[in-house]
């Protein structure tokens, strides 16, 4: 018994000891950043190299997935030892940065010059090969916020337009975005790319907290677009919108609605973990429980099971 005993805790350790070099080389493959940019700055002037500021929060999921599935590459290590230097900053911490930039979203990554002035940015996650040519291309003056203006102005193309406006609106430009936004609704029959300008608006008031006029946007979108894809969206921003100033019944209500209407189909999936989220924000931890677990039972393939499971056993307390 006590030769098993000591065999027993000598694999622990062995075990023990990989996990420990597994977590070591993990941690050494991970391609080099900084996290304060003025740091970044000296770093750039001194290699003549510009800078990629990542601006994050701990919530962001993108964020991880950034930072698990594209940091960690040989490609990515080797782009951002060599081409550029990486700012790693949370936007909830250096609120003064995030602000100057004008971030609206995350990850939000922006380009700047080795002085830190920007050249231009990607808002949400991208690959390792689309991120790094992306990248490159703004370096090359190509598909930067300069290069599409020129074109729109020279050509009336409406996916440009869309181009430009949404750049704009993640610069937070929101008048400029508006304007070109607008251009592109003009005179059109609401097609898909109209769909997208109307909730982009309807998305920039949001963000800037007019929440009255981004709900009465919401609501004429499903009115507009009845019968398409931006109805089932404007019918889930009408709950996030109610869900934002604490209107949870409300959103518990426009939630109902979606699943009532697109029963089995993506949207409900979308509002059913909603209705656990304003449940859990409304304080009402049975109801929340309740709501997670019909989730996980209905929609067995989400990937937001894990997330629902989690949420279940933090709201019991294990």
């Amino acid at each position: 018994m006590k030769k098993r005993s000591t065999l027993l805790i000598i694999v622990s350790l062995f075990i023990f000891s990989l996990s420990a070099f597994a977590q070591d080389a993990q941690e050494v493959t991970k391609a080099p950043y900084v996290e304060d940019f003025e740091k970044a700055k000296e770093l750039a002037a001194a290699g003549n190299k510009p800078i990629i500021i990542d601006f994050y929060t701990d919530w962001c999921s993108w964020c991880k997935k950034f930072d698990k599935e594209v940091m960690t590459t040989d490609k990515a290590i080797d782009y951002f030892t060599n081409d550029v230097v990486m700012a790693k900053v949370n936007a909830e911490v250096d609120t003064a940065l995030a602000q100057k930039f004008g971030v609206k979203g995350f990850p939000t990554f922006v380009l700047t010059s080795s002085s830190g002035e920007e050249i231009d940015r990607v808002t949400g996650y991208l690959p390792v090969d689309d991120f790094i040519k992306t990248m490159s291309d703004y370096q090359k003056g190509i598909g930067t916020l300069q290069a599409v203006l020129d074109d729109a102005l020279k050509n009336e193309d409406r996916s440009l337009y869309y181009k430009l406006a949404d750049k704009y609106k993640y610069r937070g430009d929101s008048e400029n975005a508006r304007l070109w936004f607008d251009k592109i609704l003009s005179g059109a029959d609401k097609d898909s790319l109209s769909g997208e300008a109307s909730m982009a608006i309807a998305d920039m008031m949001r963000r800037n907290k007019k929440d009255d006029e981004a709900m009465a946007a919401y609501k004429q979108i499903i009115v507009d677009y009845a019968g398409t894809d931006f109805e089932g969206k404007g019918m889930l921003y009408v709950g996030h919108s109610h869900r934002r100033v604490k209107e949870f019944g409300n959103a518990i209500e426009a939630y109902n609605s979606v699943m009532e209407k697109y029963k089995g189909l993506q949207f409900a999936e979308e509002a059913e973990i909603y209705i656990a989220i304003a449940y859990r924000d409304k304080g009402d931890t049975a109801l929340a429980i309740t709501a997670y677990a019909d989730f996980v039972k209905n929609w067995p393939e989400s990937e937001d099971v894990g997330y629902a499971n989690k949420q279940v056993r933090k709201l019991r307390g294990e």
